[in-house]
């Protein structure tokens, strides 16, 4: 590295003779980095602020400007003055101004900040700020989304203004080819789901990795036969809670066919054997909660029973972990995965149900013979067996990248976990437009029955003022559920579920209209926005309910902020089923047989709900450290441990 490099200079990390042609990290950031980014952010926003203040840069200014940034860096005034030439651009394609907010937040992430900003702020602009700027200063950036479908969209309509600057965007969605990747990846501005990218950086490591970390290939003047990625610059994550913690909660494999361990007649076997486990005294099943999926676990009893079994003493059933372990993994595909909940049915076949996004994961698969045994227990073909060829962890690679920023509405839960996992700070911006949300608390009912019945009585009363109505459930089959009883009132519900998203942006985007009712399983991750007409402003805004009983603290607020967005008004209450999700099970039952006694919502039975999803939030982090940890011990069990960490 140079010597006489500026310290923000040395930010701008670009393949190249300084970083190598494919730049990363190759050590964690330290929490003292978020300690010093954050002081740094919080020293230089008053300059930045003042700059933003200044005219723009004239055509002949311009190139210089350019050369500067590329120079010194991501300075406040040399941001301000690209930002608010950026700005004009905003205005010629999209029709506004982008205000203080979005410049704030786009400056933030380049300091290598994470940002939490209000839903319906303008994420989208501030990202494509932070990303122009970037890719202006010769930095590959990695704009990641959700999902592809945000990712195909936001290239295609930021596009001509990335083209205004002659920067180059890339997309990569699943059904890209290796070469539309390379291509993808070439730009100055690439847009991707954090999958895709997860798993093109692993395909490079299989491929090309080389001891101590560093990638190598054999004919670099031949770009079919190298890497798909340029390296690890810079990524600016969408969503980033969801990529960071949700989504970090379950490794990233990479697989290849591979040999059955064991054939489909051991599998109907093993399910039969499942079958004749007594569930009540030779197994416990753990019910879901915000932090994960259920899961079964064997009882000592369960334990002796199973060793006395005939088949028991029958190779390989003969070996105690061996034994134990796949019937495990069949009372998990028999009493723990749910239908409509955890997977879904489509063309006889078995499709992950991602539990973040509610939506259908087809190019998804559990491993280790479950999602085989889920098949036969639905009566489907059974799908091929799957090898691991290489695995990592969001932690992992998101701590390979030299920089990392990225925005949500939801973080302020997760800034300790930012810090410690991946060294980034976070930072909370102001809101445009100060909130009117109108919080009608928490009701706890005595029965589904109950609950539901509550729910379509308040439905109800919305649509007949004209308020259009959001409702959140915890699975499919609530969803169906309870747009059956709607429709049984006369009502006409819209249903977004896993089954049922081919339309969903559509049917976000119309949910705004007076008295129109929409029923969804999650919202993170829609990307987009409910615009509300005059008569529904009138009328009180949008009115959201949350029925989910194992909601996460910042999937409750992904939900209920779609109300009341950028100083609209609108109104969110929760409803919840007693003897059900995380008020139930994280919280004392004296407590919560007090707050159910409670005919109405109460601010007691609210804080109540609160508290439980903060401590399933802490569950969840030690659950992601946790499998961090095991993620860096189990590196080396695999064919690439010579080039981890």
């Amino acid at each position: 590295m140079a010597g006489t490099a500026s310290a923000s200079a040395m930010a701008l990390v670009r393949p190249g003779p300084i970083w190598g042609a494919y730049p990363q990290r190759t050590a964690p950031r330290p929490l003292a980095l978020a300690v010093r980014t954050a002081w740094r952010v919080r020293r230089g926003r008053a300059d930045f602020l003042a700059a933003l203040q200044r005219p723009a840069p004239d055509e002949a200014a311009w190139p210089r400007t350019l050369y500067h940034l590329r120079s010194e860096g991501y300075t406040p005034r040399l941001c301000a003055r690209v930002f608010l030439r950026l700005a004009g651009l905003v205005q010629q394609h999209l029709g506004f101004v982008p205000h203080e907010s979005q410049y704030l937040a786009a400056w933030t992430m380049l300091q290598g900040c994470l940002v939490e900003m209000a839903t319906g702020e303008g994420k989208t602009v501030a990202m494509f700020l932070a990303a122009a700027c970037a890719g202006l200063a010769g930095v590959p950036a990695h704009v990641l989304t959700a999902n592809d479908y945000l990712a195909e969209r936001d290239a295609a309509e930021l596009g001509p203004l990335y083209a205004a600057l002659g920067l180059r965007v890339g997309c990569v969605t699943a059904a890209s080819t290796p070469a539309q990747r390379r291509a993808a990846y070439g730009a100055e501005v690439t847009y991707a789901a954090a999958r895709e990218v997860a798993f093109d950086h692993l395909r490079d490591r299989v491929a090309h990795g080389r001891a101590g970390g560093q990638l190598a290939w054999s004919d670099a003047a031949d770009p079919d036969r190298g890497p798909l990625l340029r390296g690890l610059c810079l990524a600016l994550i969408d969503e980033a809670d969801s990529v960071l913690c949700d989504e970090a909660r379950v490794p990233l494999i990479l697989s290849g066919l591979g040999a059955q361990t064991l054939s489909e007649d051991d599998l109907r076997a093993l399910l039969d054997r499942a079958r004749a486990v007594d569930t009540a005294r030779h197994a416990v099943v753990v019910p879901a909660t915000g932090s994960g999926a259920a899961s079964v676990r064997l009882t000592r009893a369960g334990r002796d029973w199973l060793a006395a079994q005939p088949w028991a003493a029958q190779r390989p059933w003969s070996d105690l972990r061996w034994r134990e372990d796949w019937v495990l993994r069949a009372l998990t595909v028999l009493h723990a995965l749910q239908r409509d909940r955890d997977y879904a049915v489509q063309n006889e076949a078995i499709v992950f149900i991602d539990p973040i996004t509610g939506r259908a994961a087809p190019e998804r698969q559990w491993s280790r013979g479950l999602h085989q045994l889920l098949a036969l227990k639905e009566a489907l073909p059974m799908p091929a067996a799957q090898q691991t060829l290489a695995q990592l962890t969001y932690q992992r690679l998101f701590s390979r990248y030299h920089q990392i920023g990225g925005m949500s509405g939801t973080l302020a839960e997760v800034a300790p976990e930012m810090a410690l996992t991946y060294g980034t700070p976070v930072l909370r911006m102001p809101r445009h437009h100060p909130s009117r949300r109108q919080d009608l608390g928490v009701q706890v009912h005595r029965d589904a029955e109950a609950r539901w019945q509550a729910v379509v009585d308040r439905t109800a009363a919305m649509v007949a003022l004209g308020r259009p109505v959001l409702i959140g459930t915890a699975s499919v089959a609530d969803s169906e559920q309870l747009a059956l009883r709607l429709r049984a009132r006369g009502l006409r519900p819209m249903v977004l579920n896993a089954v049922q998203s081919r339309l969903e942006n559509e049917v976000i985007a119309r949910a705004g209209q007076p008295g129109r009712i929409t029923v969804s399983t999650q919202m993170a991750g829609r990307g987009t926005d409910i615009r509300l007409s005059a008569e529904v402003r009138a009328a009180g805004g949008l009115h959201a309910m949350v029925c989910a009983d194992a909601l996460a603290s910042r999937q409750w607020r992904q939900l209920v902020g779609r109300s009341a967005r950028q100083g609209d008004p609108g109104s969110a209450e929760t409803q919840l089923c007693e003897g059900e999700g995380l008020l139930f099970q994280r919280l004392p039952g004296w407590l919560v047989a007090t707050l159910v006694q409670r005919p109405v919502a109460s601010r007691w039975t609210g804080a109540a709900w609160r508290l439980a999803m903060l401590l399933d939030e802490w569950a969840q982090t030690r659950e992601r450290r946790a499998l961090l940890r095991q993620d860096r011990a189990g590196a080396g069990r695999l064919a690439y441990s010579g080039w981890e960490e």
